[in-house]
């Protein structure tokens, strides 16, 4: 199974399970083999970041110690043979959003939002003591 069939089956599984119909997956669910610009932050035209560069700069804040995970929020999926899309990454940490606003600027969001911007979704794990979720959305 490639990558975006792999992807698709996980949207699946985790759309027909979740009540509130907001499905999330991993940085590497949502990056590997995606090079598709309209997945993510295609809003910003010329000034958009490459997916590798989406997927350097996530990856790195998610290693920080401070930070529990991060992950990406599928809006649409039904459209082959493009890549998912996402308008919003979720930042879980115990960083305030200063901190949270500077790690994200290679990336232009347009807003970052405290809480889960849609609700938390079903499979996202509870934060940790004295750790929130950040919406990082692009319009």
């Amino acid at each position: 199974m490639g990558d975006r069939e792999s992807l698709i089956a996980k949207i699946e599984a985790q759309r027909s399970s979740a009540s509130d119909g907001e499905v999330i997956v991993s940085l590497e669910d949502f990056f590997t083999g995606n090079d598709d610009v309209g997945s993510i932050g295609c809003n910003l035209g010329g000034e958009q970041p490459a997916i590798s560069e989406f997927y350097r700069v996530l990856k790195v804040i998610r290693s920080k110690p401070e930070v529990q995970d991060v992950l990406v929020r599928i809006c649409e999926y039904d459209d082959p043979p493009s890549w998912p899309y996402t308008d919003t990454v979720h930042i879980i940490t115990s960083a305030q959003i200063e901190k949270v606003e500077e790690w994200v600027v290679p990336l232009k969001p347009d807003e970052i939002y405290p809480e889960w911007m849609y609700g938390k979704p079903a499979a996202a794990p509870e934060p940790k003591s004295g750790m929130k979720s950040y919406s990082v959305w692009w319009d």
